[in-house]
């Protein structure tokens, strides 16, 4: 069991079916609770993706290492020979590789670099690698197609892959007889294949069950498509098969901002930005947590795990694990390996916490066939992504709390050891460290080291920002977050001049975080307002979403006054 003392460490522990190794245990026994698995002590692992009886590592590094079957040469290694302990996977070292994806049930795998470019390794029998042909291959490959794209989300299921790229665009290859792929026309394809649909949102993030694909919308909602015998598409009924992409409606989450997507075989999870969660689909072993098992067809909120704020989901087949914002691990449906962590072999109908890692603080979950893994270390807020879970808004490794932020945070606004004195609107003087600021942002680096005249005035005027606004920027700078950004009663004003001097200052990041933002309060009564502000700033992204959701709503939003002053 878990050392309880040990909740700082980073480490690594896996329990579930173990019979190909893919625990990275050295052995081929089952494990029915969280086993540390002693090869990752001391690598901080960073992301973690479970397929079919394989586990496939990243570490702090770079260095990939992967472990179980891999009969189709999915550990990538460039052999087929199965691995009951953790090896490194050479073709990815030096890549630059920033996440892992697998899924629940697949043979194949891919990774993700930091430039946005796609390997793919493994079982390629209809195409899922997007290769252009179905050959299967056991050394990682990129995605030429996609060489144009920057791909920030994949998901994986057994014969097929869907991809999302940074300006929201969702492509899929592989089988494709059941609709899965989004098109009508039945045929496999070979290669990344772009996703037409009428709603004009971009795409967040995806996920695949065996035979059904869903995806989540910028602007709120799911679009489902595929197999629904067991009502994995939650359209409120399971018929036959919905061959192009569709609108969940009726439900919760018609509009919900759904930040987290997860499948199992047949059944479907989504996380939603409030924390809150909804399963449908097959519920034979209690997979959906709803405490019964009849399968559910209408998106259905886990009301067990109401009182907590869930960031992250996987799913084995037939089981899931939810991690929630303070590091516990709820596992829910069939167990009969051990896979739900709680030293038995029963099936759970609902929500049930780990005991074995209470005092340990899990910053990411993934589950496999028959088996899950938990990355463990440090504390502070659960990361959630990479894996069939879909897409972080905060790519992997996740944020684990240090004193660092907290301890820069101290300094804001502080007299203490200032060196830089900024005064705004009202004489109003704002308190800073140079090295702080030119070690944090290059424009202020060249003002502050005596090239510009500002570096030689003992108080520098800043005459076109408020005061708020300026010391969202400061904050940032000193601690990576603004917490003005999480409030719901933020306005479209302070964002948007937040947005400007960010972009004056070159602060990608904070631009990124403002755009992100300000797409969850664009409305009618705003999308003329911050469209005219994104095509200013040149915002690409933010400006083609704002696009889009005037094009959605046309009607609404030309009757507007805003729209006749822009």
């Amino acid at each position: 069991a878990p050392d309880s003392s040990s909740g700082s460490e980073w480490s690594v522990f896996g329990f579930g079916q173990n019979a190909y190794g893919e625990l990275g245990l050295g052995d081929v026994a089952d494990r029915n609770a969280p086993t540390r698995v002693a090869f990752c002590d001391g690598r901080r692992v960073v992301d973690v993706a479970c397929g079919n009886e394989q586990t496939v590592l990243l570490c702090e590094s770079g260095d990939v290492f992967a472990c179980g079957y891999n009969d189709s040469g999915q550990c990538g290694t460039g052999s087929t020979e199965r691995m009951p302990s953790l090896r490194l996977v050479p073709a990815l070292t030096g890549k630059n590789i920033i996440a892992l994806f697998s899924g629940n049930g697949c043979e194949h795998l891919a990774a993700l670099t930091a430039s946005g470019s796609l390997f793919t390794v493994g079982f390629n029998g209809r195409g899922q690698l997007g290769h252009g042909s179905t050959l299967t291959t056991a050394e990682p490959a990129p995605v030429l197609r996609l060489a144009e794209k920057h791909v920030v989300d994949v998901a994986c299921s057994y014969f097929h892959s869907a991809v999302v790229t940074s300006d929201g665009e969702l492509f899929t290859c592989g089988r494709n007889d059941f609709g899965q792929l989004g098109t009508a026309d039945g045929g496999d394809k070979h290669f990344p294949h772009p996703v037409s649909f009428s709603l004009r949102h971009p795409v967040l993030t995806v996920a695949c069950g065996q035979h059904h694909t869903v995806a989540s919308l910028s602007g709120g909602g799911l679009l489902v498509f595929g197999k629904n015998d067991y009502g994995q598409l939650g359209l409120g009924d399971m018929t036959g098969p919905v061959v192009g992409p569709t609108r969940v409606v009726g439900s919760a989450l018609e509009n919900a901002f759904v930040t987290k997507l997860a499948c199992g075989y047949h059944h479907t999870v989504a996380v939603t930005d409030d924390g809150a969660v909804y399963t449908f689909g097959r519920n034979d072993f209690g997979q959906l947590g709803l405490g019964h098992a009849k399968h559910v067809a209408r998106p259905t909120l886990v009301s067990a795990l109401a009182r907590v704020r869930v960031v992250q989901a996987a799913c084995g087949c037939y089981h899931t694990l939810a991690l929630s914002d303070d590091g516990r691990v709820y596992p829910f449906g069939r167990n009969n390996h051990g896979q739900l962590g709680l030293e038995t072999a029963l099936d759970c109908l609902s929500p049930q916490i780990i005991p074995s890692l209470r005092g340990t603080f899990v910053r990411k979950v993934a589950a496999g066939f028959y088996h899950s893994v938990c990355l463990v270390g440090g504390e502070g807020v659960a990361v959630s992504g990479g894996g069939s879970g879909g897409r972080t808004l905060a790519r992997p490794g996740g944020r684990v709390r240090s004193t660092l932020s907290a301890d820069l945070r101290k300094m804001l606004n502080n007299p203490a050891r200032s060196d830089v004195t900024f005064v705004l609107e009202g004489g109003r003087e704002f308190f800073a460290h140079g090295c702080v600021l030119m070690a944090r942002c290059e424009p202020l680096e060249k003002m502050l080291d005596g090239r510009m005249k500002e570096g030689t005035l003992a108080r520098i005027p800043i005459p076109d920002y408020s005061f708020d606004v300026f010391a969202a920027l400061m904050e940032f700078l000193y601690t990576d977050q603004v917490a003005a950004l999480a409030s719901p009663s933020i306005g479209a004003e302070f964002l948007l001049e937040l947005l400007a001097l960010a972009d004056q200052y070159l602060v990608a990041n904070l631009c990124s975080l403002c755009e992100t933002t300000i797409l969850k309060i664009l409305s009618v009564q705003n999308a003329s307002l911050l469209l005219q502000t994104a095509h200013f700033r040149d915002a690409f992204a933010l400006k083609k979403r704002c696009l889009s959701f005037i094009l959605d709503r046309f009607g609404e939003v030309i009757a507007t006054e805003v729209l006749d002053s822009v």
